[in-house]
């Protein structure tokens, strides 16, 4: 079913008219592109089902295949039909800092769009609302957070999760972190009990405790922490390449392309192991899906 572009087209203006200018000497991403005839993607190597490693070493997930469709898009626009694509794994502390250095063009892993992190990067429509929950051992039994209190809890430098935990000490639940550097060693730390919990998005977590040898040994808690959209991420104030995503994105979605790959890897069997993750979009996923709008206000709320 197609949908008519007037509303995008009038934010992709606005976008250009409004956006702070490029720091004197900074390299458009578009100049960037033309000149290397090459566009970069960072991606997670181990955020299944958004961006981690094949069996064979390879990268993919729902947030590569997105970003493959837009770099398509991009190719068609500025008629570059032999654009090379170059892939940079990123880690959950350094995928901001290297959007900001240029480093990587389109970051495509599970990133939040937070309020914070806009004042660094600029970030397409959701591609998927996450909450942030705990998985935790199944024994000893654990029904919260608050069960925690005086004990360990995994996070991810550079993630949501440090904001979770802050908060939960500020109500003196007296929890301290073991920091990790990517969601394959939070999950190691889990299975060899270096901690009972570890905090992260709740797809995520399904996805390594479907995964597991004993899914029976780990439980995911009903409580979400926070409400969180995912989005790619790319270079702050870069209107023009920013308008040109924001663009594709739309027609992705106009097409049902977008809706196409959620139901690929969220409600369809999935490598390595062909779990099925079977989760539906929810109720607000589904509004972006029907109005491939930027949200307007920051859904970065603290559920405890």
């Amino acid at each position: 079913m197609k949908r008519h572009f007037g509303f995008f087209k009038a934010l992709s203006v606005l976008l250009a008219l409004t956006s702070v200018p490029m720091l004197a000497g900074a390299q458009s991403t578009i100049d960037k592109i033309r000149q290397t005839n090459t566009i970069t993607i960072g991606y997670r190597e181990s955020s299944i089902p958004f961006a981690y490693l094949d069996d064979a070493k390879k990268p993919i997930g729902y947030s590569l295949d997105i970003c493959a469709q837009l770099v398509e898009g991009i190719k068609r626009e500025l008629k570059l039909p032999k654009l090379a694509v170059k892939f940079i794994a990123v880690q959950a502390a350094e995928r901001i800092p290297f959007v900001v250095e240029g480093k990587v063009d389109l970051e495509c892993g599970n990133t939040t769009a937070t309020a914070e992190r806009k004042t660094k990067a600029a970030f397409t429509m959701p591609i998927f609302i996450a909450g942030a929950a705990t998985l935790a051992r199944a024994n000893p039994p654990t029904t919260s957070l608050r069960d925690f209190r005086g004990r360990q809890i995994i996070i991810a430098a550079g993630t949501t999760s440090e904001k979770v935990l802050a908060e939960a000490n500020k109500s003196s639940y007296d929890i301290k972190p073991y920091i990790v550097k990517s969601n394959a060693e939070a999950f190691a730390a889990l299975k060899d009990a270096k901690s009972d919990g570890w905090i992260t998005d709740d797809v995520l977590l399904a996805s390594f405790r479907a995964n597991a040898d004993k899914p029976s040994d780990y439980v995911l808690l009903e409580k979400r922490h926070t409400i969180e959209p995912l989005a790619i991420m790319m270079r702050l104030n870069d209107s023009a390449f920013e308008a040109l995503v924001d663009r594709e994105m739309a027609r992705l979605v106009n097409e049902e392309k977008l809706q196409a790959l959620y139901q690929k890897w969220f409600v369809s069997p999935i490598p390595p192991k062909g779990i099925n993750l079977g989760l539906p979009p929810s109720r607000l996923l589904r509004e972006y899906f029907r109005f491939p709008t930027k949200s307007v206000s920051n859904v970065d709320i603290i559920l405890l």
